[in-house]
């Protein structure tokens, strides 16, 4: 079992956080989409991934299972926020070599859940590698 946190947001400017989830994903410019997105790949923490895998490519088909700690009540829909933490998270694990490709048949059904309010927003991931 592979287990690490990643941030659910990436700064955009001094005062400005730009937040991960389909409202603010589907209303950005695509330059500051770009811009998220390889700010994001910074903060994904690659080097303790590396060690769980003991800096071997995954082939396998991976279950990933996302846990989301968001720092208020507010109700929230739940797709909202693991649709692009999940496309972010599942391009940086191909781009970085870890994981052969994000497609179907070998990431299979990412779960989702609530894991209770915190300070500083996160999302907790666990990936499972399957057998072939």
């Amino acid at each position: 079992m592979i287990e690490f946190s990643v941030p659910v947001r990436v700064k955009k400017s001094k005062n400005k956080w730009f937040v991960l989830n389909m409202n603010e994903y589907r209303n950005a410019h695509h330059r500051t989409l770009a811009n998220a997105k390889k700010d994001y790949h910074h903060l994904v923490p690659i080097d303790l991934i590396r060690q769980q895998t003991h800096n071997t490519l995954i082939i396998n088909p991976i279950r990933v299972h996302y846990r989301y700690y968001p720092n208020s009540a507010r109700l929230y829909d739940r797709m909202n926020i693991a649709s692009v933490l999940d496309k972010f998270l599942m391009d940086v694990l191909v781009k970085e070599e870890i994981i052969k490709d994000d497609n179907y048949k070998l990431v299979l059904f990412p779960t989702f859940e609530h894991g209770g309010i915190e300070k500083e927003a996160r999302m907790d991931v666990s990936i499972e590698v399957m057998p072939r």
